[in-house]
This record gives structure tokens, C-alpha cells and sequence, in this order.
């Protein structure tokens, strides 16, 4: 049968030469280029599959120094270094650079050698393989940049997460929402709504969703708004285009498309429950899928969101009563006493809560003789409100029959153990007898006081201290006397003005004491507010009282 032409059946090879084929076949499949160096003569072989590996074509002829011709600058000698110490040394090296190949483009190759005996007779041969890697690398830089991608956003997310939880007024959780919110889930614009007397309220709003915010401002909450929808079905809707939103909301009749760049929405309840007491808005700049992760993520977030405005609302609305409480249990104005000048100042913690458990009061007594007091019941809220204003009354009441001050603490403590009062509080109670030039305190375990003297000098009004109120039945508080020969002023305070981050009582006694003395003409309006100044310097977190008496004799 005769043979077709072209058939394999009578082709002669020579094995050599077949093998150096099957080489190149191999090597064109792996995508490598094989060479050697012989080391004594320097001569040069080169096997590639493709001639176009280094974009230029491979030979027997020397190719070395045209490939580290076309590597990039700053690989070049790097290159040569480790070729020169393999030569040198007989040694292998592992090597990646960079270089751009006769067309222009930039490649990312790696070569590995090693020394080898080869031939006959045998010889010295540094023997590697040089690959393409530059779909790995930018595939691994790819993957890199997705990382820092997703970790800068779950570092925002975490942020977000940690200053909605710490919110502690409807205020922060709004600036919460517009300065970390949209960021942390590459949203360009939010809007926060809430139903207000059966309208919509712009709680907040940033980036792109500003002005379509103002625009719903006082919507009802039956307009035809996607926010409305929202809110009255408490369920989420996913927008990916603004066909679908006219389809959402009947065709946009506010026009709020005309307001934004965004193209799609992300439109949250905030969930508690079975209710969506408000909608939260985010804006995308492109058609966005919302795959079923990011979905997740986002209601967990708008549920946090709705979970810190009802609490921050509950924790408003406690305040703004114990406020209410406070301001009708404090003196609504100080009274006049014949020769003294009188001025005292409260000043809020700075924690989000508005009010606490400091006081300071005057009373003029029947016999002329001037009382006053000043303390700090724990906490801040109505409870330390309401203690406060049980621990005035009950001083004003004892101080009446003329008592000393540590009587007048004995009994107030007697009372409020009877109370059984779960709240500790700080007094001191001083009584000035301008007819006899003396000064009489004592304290229930409260920081001193500071005795402004003629001549700038300053001293300490630190009686023998009894225990707080309340604690003990029995307790005793010690009186101390003072002479008013060379008292100028007298401050009375709580320890928020004294004691701040990193600040000890002490050293705010000392700071206090300075504002006394360089207070010029010691006014007492004047001296209140230089005290307030050395609070500002202490960064008090806590409420604080102070009082301040100048005696004009």
C-alpha cells in the first residue's frame, strides 16, 4: 500500500537535532527561554520556544548584553552584580527585573541559574531559565491594592461602627453618620430622614445628598419619595438606575434626580423592630449590583444607626429633664449680703451630658451672718438632680436655728442616711461672721477651698475633713475658724474644675491658686472667669461648680 505523501512513515531525523527540537517545543509550552555560559570560554547558548520571549531574537550568538541593554535603569546593575559573582564565585542566583522589550512594553521577567559540569571534556556552565512573569506580578499587585482596599474600608466600617456606639446625643450620631458613613461603603452622598409630626426631617446629609436633602425637608411622610417608602414599609429598597427609581417614587415629581450625581441607592431603614423610626440614604456614582454581602452589611449598619439615635434620643430627652430639675434647684440669682460681692458659675460636663450633681448656694441668715455651701453629688442624671436639691434643702433648713457648720452637716448627713440615698456627696459649708472678722467651715469630704490674702498670697480652706453624707449615721465633721484680718476673697469649688486628663488635684489646686493671685482687683465676676479659663487649661470632663466671694468690709 503505498504511502501518502508528506507521511512520516520514511522522514530521517537526527537525534540531536530532534532533541534541540523538543527542547524549544517544551520550552515554547512553559513559556521559558534556557541558556548557558560557559565559564571558561564565555561563550553563550540560548534555547527559547518563542523568539519574542525577550522581544528580540534568540541565537547561538551573545544575547546578554542586548537583554541588559533593554532592562529598566535601576535593574541593571543589580543584574550584573549577581551575574559577574555567579561567574566569578561558581554559584547559582534567583533574580526579577524589570524591562521593556523592542515594543515598547514593560515586562516583568525572572531568570535562576546554576553551575553546572557539561560537555565532553567536561566544563564549567552557568546553566538557567528565564520566564515572563508579568501576568503573576500584576496579578499579585492586583490583589495587593484589592487588600489595602478592603482593609482601609473595613478599618472605616469599624470606625463608623465605634462612633455610632459611642454616641451619646442625636447630634454625634448624625456627625457620626456624615463624616464616616458614605466613606466607609464608597458611597458618594447620605442622607439621614426622620419622621417628625408626620413630616420628614433632615437629620443629616453629605457629599452628593446635600441638596437633594434640604429638598425632602418637611415632605410628608405620605409623599412620594423612596425615604417615605422606606420608612413607612420599614424595608430596604436597592435602586440600580434612575428608571428604577422613577418607578419607585411615580415618576420623581420633586425632581430630585436633577439634585445628584448619584446613579444608584442604597435605601436602609433604621430598624428597631417591627418600626423604621427613619431612612437612610446612600448615593453611588455608577450602576451598583449591592451583592448579597454588601447588602448585609449595610443593614447591620443601618440597624446600628437606628439603634444609637433612639438611644441618644432617650438619653436627650433624661437630660433635658434632669436640666429642667437642676436649673429650678439651683439659685436662680444670688442674694445680697452687706459687705460681700458675690459670683458663682456651673459649668456642664463635656461628655455629651448637660448636667450632674454640683451645687453651690447662698443664704443669708437671720442673724446677719452669711452661709454658703457647695458640693457634688455622684452621677449625671435626674437621680443626682434630685439628691442635689434634697442635700440644698435640707442645709438651708438646718442652717436656720444658727447652728455651726459641723453641726449642720451632722444633721444633713443624719438625714440623708435615712434617705438611704445609694449616692455619695461632697460638702463644704462656711459661714462668714463679718461682725467678728471670722470665717468657720467644715467639710464632708470635699476638696478644699482657697483664701484669696492682701498682698496676692493664697491659702487653703481645708478643714479637718468627715466622711461624705450619707454614709456614716453617726459621723462627725469638724469646724475650723479662720480670721478675715487679711482674707480678700473666698472660692468655693468642686473637683471638675480641679482635675482633667493627666492633671492631679494637687496640681489643680496649685493652677487655681494662681488664677487668685494674678486676678487683678480680685472682682469677683472677674475672678469667676479667670477660673473658668484655668478649668479650660485642665480639659475638665466633669461638671463643676465654684463661688466666689470678695469681702468689700
Amino acid at each position: 500500500m503505498d504511502q501518502p505523501h508528506g507521511a512520516f512513515a520514511d522522514t530521517r531525523t537526527d537525534p540531536a537535532g530532534e532533541q534541540q527540537w523538543q527542547l524549544r517545543l517544551a520550552l515554547d509550552i512553559a513559556g521559558l527561554a534556557a541558556w548557558s555560559v560557559d565559564l571558561e570560554t564565555g561563550e553563550e547558548r540560548w534555547f527559547a520556544g518563542s523568539d519574542e520571549l525577550f522581544g528580540m531574537r534568540l541565537g547561538p550568538s551573545p544575547t546578554g548584553q542586548r537583554i541588559l541593554a533593554a532592562l529598566a535603569p535601576e535593574y541593571r546593575q543589580p543584574v550584573l552584580d549577581d551575574f559577574t559573582r555567579a561567574c566569578a564565585e561558581g554559584r547559582g542566583f534567583t533574580h526579577r527585573y524589570l524591562m521593556r522589550d523592542s515594543s515598547g512594553r514593560e515586562r516583568w521577567m525572572q531568570s535562576k541559574a546554576q553551575v553546572h559540569w557539561i560537555g565532553d571534556p567536561p566544563r564549567r556552565a552557568l546553566v538557567g531559565v528565564t520566564r515572563d512573569i508579568t501576568a503573576i506580578v500584576k496579578s499579585r499587585g492586583e490583589l495587593e491594592e484589592r487588600a489595602e482596599t478592603e482593609a482601609e474600608r473595613a478599618t472605616a466600617v469599624q470606625e463608623l461602627a465605634g462612633a455610632l456606639l459611642a454616641a451619646t446625643t442625636v447630634d454625634e450620631v448624625a456627625r457620626a453618620i456624615t463624616d464616616r458613613f458614605f466613606q466607609g461603603v464608597d458611597a458618594i452622598g447620605a442622607v439621614v430622614l426622620v419622621p417628625e409630626h408626620g413630616r420628614l426631617r433632615t437629620l443629616a446629609s453629605a457629599g452628593a445628598g446635600v441638596a437633594a436633602g434640604r429638598v425632602m425637608e418637611g415632605l410628608p411622610v405620605t409623599a412620594a419619595v423612596p425615604a417615605a417608602r422606606v420608612i413607612q414599609e420599614n424595608r430596604a429598597y436597592y435602586v440600580r438606575s434612575h428608571q428604577e427609581f422613577r418607578a419607585l417614587s411615580g415618576g420623581d415629581p420633586h425632581q430630585l434626580l436633577s439634585l445628584t450625581a448619584a446613579r444608584s441607592w442604597a435605601m436602609l431603614p433604621l430598624s428597631r423592630g417591627d418600626r423604621a423610626p427613619g431612612a437612610l440614604i446612600l448615593g453611588y456614582a455608577r450602576r451598583h449590583a449591592f451583592p448579597v454581602e454588601e447588602r448585609t452589611l449595610l443593614l447591620a449598619l443601618a440597624g446600628l444607626t437606628g439603634q444609637a439615635l433612639e438611644r441618644s434620643a432617650l438619653l436627650q430627652a433624661r437630660i433635658e429633664l434632669a436640666a429642667a430639675v437642676q436649673h429650678v434647684l439651683l439659685p436662680g440669682r444670688l442674694p445680697e449680703v452687706p459687705g460681700l460681692r458675690l459670683a458663682a458659675r456651673y459649668l456642664p460636663a463635656r461628655a455629651g451630658v448637660t448636667v450632674g450633681g454640683d451645687w453651690y448656694d447662698v443664704v443669708a441668715l437671720p442673724d446677719g451672718r452669711c452661709a454658703l455651701s457647695i458640693g457634688d453629688v455622684e452621677g449625671h442624671d435626674v437621680e443626682s438632680a434630685a439628691t442635689m436639691g434634697q442635700v440644698r434643702t435640707a442645709l438651708r433648713a438646718f442652717a436656720q436655728n444658727g447652728a455651726a457648720p459641723g453641726q449642720v452637716l451632722a444633721a444633713t448627713n443624719a438625714l440623708l442616711h435615712s434617705l438611704d440615698s445609694p449616692l455619695l456627696t461632697t460638702c463644704t459649708y462656711a459661714v462668714l461672721d463679718l461682725a467678728r472678722g471670722e470665717l468657720t467651715a467644715a467639710t464632708a469630704g470635699h476638696v478644699p477651698g482657697v483664701l484669696g490674702l492682701t498682698g496676692g498670697g493664697t491659702c487653703l480652706l481645708a478643714p479637718p475633713p468627715g466622711p461624705p453624707l450619707g454614709v456614716a449615721p453617726d459621723a462627725a465633721y469638724p469646724d475650723q475658724r479662720w480670721s478675715l484680718a487679711e482674707v480678700e476673697t473666698l472660692t468655693l469649688l468642686t473637683d471638675g474644675l480641679l482635675e482633667g486628663p493627666g492633671l492631679s488635684l494637687d496640681d489643680g489646686l496649685d493652677l487655681v491658686r494662681a488664677a487668685i493671685a494674678n486676678t487683678d482687683g480680685r472682682d469677683p465676676e472677674h475672678l469667676a472667669d479667670a477660673l473658668l479659663t484655668a478649668a479650660d487649661a485642665v480639659d475638665h470632663r466633669d461638671d463643676a461648680a465654684l463661688l466666689t466671694v470678695r469681702l468689700t468690709r
